[in-house]
């Protein structure tokens, strides 16, 4: 809008007749994208400037690397916050604090470690700048935005302990562990790759015995160990609120597993875990089938690199057969093997809610590939089915693609690496003839030397190049 008729319009309203809040509201809301005439709107009175400040400080994130913006923050530290920076000698302006506590507008924060270090680098002197004044000044703000975050819902703090050195990391965990008792309005929170550990873990856990407003926690890559995990997957049975954990890569073996399998038996708010990349082996997998024929609220389950082999395969499999509530699963790189396969497939013949499955990288074969693609012309709720890295060859190619001219609800089909050759590939050429319910298929390094084309214009097709 130009700054003209913006400010005609602001003039027009001004001089009508005082519209409730509520209607002032909506009309700044829909100006939200049109930072230079909002705050010029906010100039015009103060009741204005009142219900406008909270829109232009809802999501400012991306200009935190503007210096103005941390000099704000800083005049908005209290006594406690300040004093973390009393070691570097550092003077804090002596300006009045703001007239409006602007960080409690903030809803999201979600780029602590490139926008904010920015941001801090910028309005610090070179001559004053060092790598340990920067973390002290990051440390005081972070904790600053969670002392004052009143409608703070997303936050993430992944890496912190690896960008400071581990002293600095782990107190703001510590100040965001004390801080999370009293926040009320959390919902998501990433501590991604911090290094909690077994202690860090257990702080968190008592945190989630009493918390009620997080919905989705990232722990991944944090070396929880025994300890930690055994006192988060105790707060399963006491958290009423959390559906999203993901604690991806922290050394959970078949131990820890049946732990959580315990748990998910009874938990009844969870919809998604994501248990990638650690050691559950196939007891571990037969734990989690086990829970899976119980548990009526997981939607989304991911085990990829979980060396389950093709007894875990088997053991999940049967669980489909009686799950109806699991629509995602991933067993990516899980060494399934043929038999895995074949279970999987006699699963997908009866199972009718799953709607994606990842089966990538398990040494299917050929055979693997002809018994799943059987399997589709059964099965009509899979929308998206990954099988890239499983040595299907030309049979298995050919086998897919003559599924695919039936098939009528798949629409995302990766095939990536699997030797389909000239057969393969002509085979799927003729089906995306026929086919007109795909939308994406990867068919990129399978040795096929021409260019596939379909008549659906929606399909999007990743090949090598020629």
């Amino acid at each position: 809008m130009p700054q003209e008729l913006c400010i005609k319009l602001v003039t027009t309203i001004f001089n009508l007749i005082t519209l409730p809040n509520e209607c002032y509201y909506t009309i700044f809301n829909n100006l939200r994208s049109d930072h230079k005439n909002l705050f010029l709107c906010a100039l015009v009175n103060r009741q204005w400037c009142r219900l406008i400040i909270p829109i232009l400080w809802n999501d400012p994130e991306k200009h935190f690397k503007d210096k103005r913006f941390i000099r704000i923050f800083l005049l908005t530290l209290n006594a406690e916050e300040q004093t973390l920076l009393i070691p570097f000698n550092i003077t804090l302006s002596n300006h009045p604090k703001p007239l409006f506590e602007y960080t409690s507008y903030i809803t999201s924060i979600t780029s602590v470690n490139s926008y904010l270090s920015e941001g801090i680098k910028n309005c610090l002197s070179y001559k004053m700048y060092s790598r340990e004044l920067e973390n002290a000044v990051k440390r005081s703000l972070i904790t600053m935005f969670l002392r004052t975050g009143k409608n703070l819902k997303y936050l993430h703090l992944d890496e912190i302990i690896y960008i400071f050195d581990n002293n600095f990391g782990f107190e703001i965990v510590k100040t965001l562990i004390n801080a999370l008792y009293k926040n009320n309005t959390l919902s998501y929170l990433n501590l991604n790759s911090n290094n909690l550990g077994s202690e860090g873990g257990q702080a968190l856990a008592n945190v989630l015995c009493k918390n009620t407003t997080i919905i989705s926690l990232d722990l991944t890559n944090n070396k929880l160990k025994s300890e930690g995990t055994k006192a988060l997957i105790d707060t399963l049975y006491k958290n009423s609120t959390l559906k999203i954990l993901s604690l991806w890569h922290n050394d959970l073996g078949s131990y820890e597993g049946k732990l959580l399998s315990d748990a998910i038996c009874k938990n009844i708010t969870l919809t998604c875990l994501n248990l990638g990349y650690n050691y559950l082996g196939s007891e571990g997998a037969k734990a989690l089938a086990n829970a899976l024929c119980k548990n009526t609220t997981l939607t989304s389950l991911n085990l990829s690199i979980n060396n389950l082999g093709s007894e875990g395969g088997k053991a999940l499999a049967d669980s489909l057969c009686k799950n109806s509530t699991l629509t995602s699963l991933n067993l990516r790189e899980n060494k399934l093997g043929l038999e895995g396969g074949k279970a999987l497939a006699n699963a997908l013949c009866k199972n009718s809610t799953l709607t994606s499955l990842n089966l990538g990288y398990n040494n299917l074969g050929s055979e693997g590939g002809k018994v799943l693609a059987d399997a589709l012309y059964k099965n009509s709720t899979l929308t998206s089915l990954n099988l890239d890295s499983n040595e299907l060859r030309s049979e298995g190619g050919k086998a897919l693609a003559n599924v695919l001219c039936e098939n009528s609800t798949l629409k995302n089909l990766d095939i990536y690496g699997n030797k389909l050759g000239s057969e393969g590939g002509n085979a799927l050429a003729d089906a995306l003839c026929k086919n007109t319910t795909l939308i994406s298929l990867d068919i990129q390094y399978n040795n096929i030397y021409f260019i596939i084309k379909s008549n659906n214009p929606s399909i999007k097709i990743l090949q090598s190049k020629v």
